[in-house]
């Protein structure tokens, strides 16, 4: 067994008291947190390899609780237009280059790109999840996938019915993916959710993304997606919404009741002028609430430090109080939150013995960190990915001193700088 002591750390845990250790002591064994310790108080056994945090922060792997990670191949390709005009644009572009290739391409960028930025784990939607899986196995990311459904046949060319057959073909899966209620009609959605139910599996989809999104729906169907969801029993624990910007008092107290999470994503929200969550409202609720960054082409960065401080500010802005989000519900969102969600809150999301060894060490002598009077607020409201020093993902150090260990990165950009050649025409 491997041993590993980070020494003289400011240690941020995200328990359920939110506690904050000064010059503690973290000890890896293998890939579980072995011990937390006090200031002054040592190892129980000798450890192999001593980390001096050098006062600085040493906080849980944040979880990205919605993404498409492959498309860092579309960094840019459709900006300053809204949500349905993005998808107008990107669907043709992402069919005349989908394939497994490019699909691993894209998610070793992102994968570099999240673990630099210290990020640990992530709920992807995107084609060809096995190809997704695969590359994450050898990254050494923590990866929450499975089959992706849509009405159409979708970039990967591939028919709904066929998807559902190789879905059956390949199970048991962890996830059941449906891109969202707008295309998909209600046969399909309901077939999706039985094939979910049937194998037990969690279940995650794009929902009430904006308000044309949900006066399409509505006018389809006469009913808004939500309560789609809710007449399929997807509204259930296991399911997470993505966005979920558009939704009525008796819409959240569903949500509540059927213990149903929500995958919050201010920055694409934003960029794409969708509106702004009712996270205060959701929160107060009880319902759960992780934090994502969505894609690479409608956020243009994995930056989860960037997701928590627009979280933590547009609420306020928009509510005109300063209080409506705080930094402790932010950082709270982006750990907890997010692993709760994605059924993973018994591996990671805080730092507490018996838990996976997924942590970030920010760097003691960031000037943007200097001084830290509170860490939590430090975190949100300061810190950025630039300070991100070293992390650890079940016990694998995966970046050290602002280095990628587990991908060539030079690499790894050349082969995305092909792609993007190969799609600019």
């Amino acid at each position: 067994m491997t041993r590993t002591a980070i020494t003289n750390a400011t240690i941020v845990t995200v328990d359920s008291h939110d506690t904050v250790i000064h010059g503690g002591t973290i000890v890896i064994a293998d890939d579980t947190v072995a011990e937390v310790l006090p200031a002054g108080a040592q190892p129980a056994t000798p450890c192999d390899h001593t980390v001096d945090a050098a006062g600085g922060i040493v906080m849980p792997g944040l979880v990205n609780a919605h993404t498409h990670l492959a498309m860092t191949a579309f960094r840019g390709f459709a900006d300053d237009v809204d949500l349905q005009d993005f998808l107008g644009k990107l669907f043709p572009a992402e069919a005349t280059i989908m394939s497994d290739r490019h699909v691993r391409v894209g998610v070793r960028a992102a994968f570099a790109e999240a673990m630099l930025s210290g990020c640990t784990s992530a709920l992807d939607m995107y084609w060809y999840a096995n190809a997704s899986q695969d590359e994450a196995a050898k990254a050494g990311f923590r990866l929450q996938t499975g089959p992706i459904f849509i009405g159409s046949d979708g970039p990967d060319n591939v028919a709904f019915d066929q998807r559902v057959a190789n879905a059956k073909a390949s199970s048991p899966h962890s996830w059941i993916l449906a891109h969202g209620t707008y295309t998909m009609d209600p046969t399909q959605l309901a077939v999706v959710g039985e094939l979910a139910t049937a194998e037990g599996a969690r279940f995650h989809i794009h929902a009430s993304e904006n308000a044309g999104e949900v006066a399409d729906v509505t006018q389809r169907y006469g009913r808004t997606p939500v309560e789609l969801l809710d007449d399929n029993g997807l509204l259930r624990f296991g399911s997470v919404l993505a966005h979920a910007v558009v939704l009525s008092d008796t819409e959240i107290a569903r949500l509540a009741a059927t213990n149903t999470a929500i995958a919050h994503c201010p920055s694409s929200n934003m960029k794409l002028a969708s509106g702004f969550c009712r996270v205060p409202e959701l929160l107060a609720a009880g319902v759960t609430v992780g934090l994502g960054t969505d894609g690479p082409s409608s956020s243009n960065d994995l930056d989860m430090f960037a997701a928590m401080r627009v979280a933590a500010l547009i609420h306020k802005g928009n509510r005109l109080d300063p209080t409506a989000v705080p930094a402790g519900a932010v950082l709270r969102m982006a750990t907890m939150g997010s692993a709760t969600a994605l059924g993973i809150d018994h591996l990671v999301g805080s730092i507490e013995v018996g838990k996976k060894a997924d942590l970030v060490r920010l760097d003691p002598n960031s000037p943007s960190l200097t001084p830290s009077y509170e860490p939590m607020s430090t975190i949100v409201y300061a810190a950025s990915r630039a300070d991100v020093l070293d992390v650890w993902i079940n016990g694998q150090q995966v970046v050290h001193e602002r280095r990628c260990m587990t991908l060539d990165l030079d690499g790894v950009l050349e082969d995305l700088r092909n792609e993007g050649r190969m799609i600019a025409g």
